[in-house]
């Protein structure tokens, strides 16, 4: 019970994500995930070598503006 209580808190405060992390936070596939973090609009996506990550408050932002704009992902 403490173990996942830790875990969420470290989940809670990180500011970095992988793909996977990504995929498990929105409920996307890996494709669609892929996609949208290749885009060139993409300001919240990390680059590191060949492994993409995501800067979680700028990914929220984005999530939160589309959902007020109402506009597609």
């Amino acid at each position: 019970q403490g173990y996942s209580s830790a875990a969420s808190d470290v989940y809670k405060r990180q500011v970095l994500m992988s793909i996977k992390e990504v995929c498990e936070y929105t409920g996307w596939g890996m494709t669609k995930t892929r996609e949208i973090l290749k885009r060139s609009d993409s300001d919240f996506t990390i680059r590191v070598g060949n492994r993409l990550y995501v800067n979680k408050k700028l990914f929220d932002d984005y999530l939160v503006k589309c959902a007020k704009n109402k506009t597609d992902i």
